[in-house]
């Protein structure tokens, strides 16, 4: 019994290590999201960029950082949802029918 409660222990102890470190990783991403956003911002402000050139650099940064986050979300939490199987929906639409 005693030898079983450790291993669960350790266990429980190694998943909240592990989901610590997930969102430590996730709020350094959203740091330095903000910290580049405002660079931008200061750039733009101070004349050193046009706006054309400001609106592709935050297209660009809001691109990496959404694909970065998702990526880390999924390796955090892992896929979710199973998607080898369709859809309910899909046969539903193809016949028009709702119910």
């Amino acid at each position: 019994m005693k030898f079983t409660l450790k291993w669960f222990t350790l266990f429980a102890l190694t998943l909240f290590i592990a989901g610590c470190s997930g969102s430590k990783e996730l709020r350094r991403l959203e740091a330095s999201y903000k910290t580049q956003l405002e660079e931008y911002a200061e750039q733009y402000k101070a004349g050193k960029i046009t706006k054309a050139a400001h609106d592709k650099k935050v297209t660009l940064l809001n691109s990496r950082y959404g694909n970065r986050r998702a990526q880390l979300e999924r390796d955090i939490y892992g896929d979710g949802i199973d998607r080898s199987r369709p859809s309910p929906m899909i046969d539903r639409a193809a016949s028009g029918r709702r119910y």
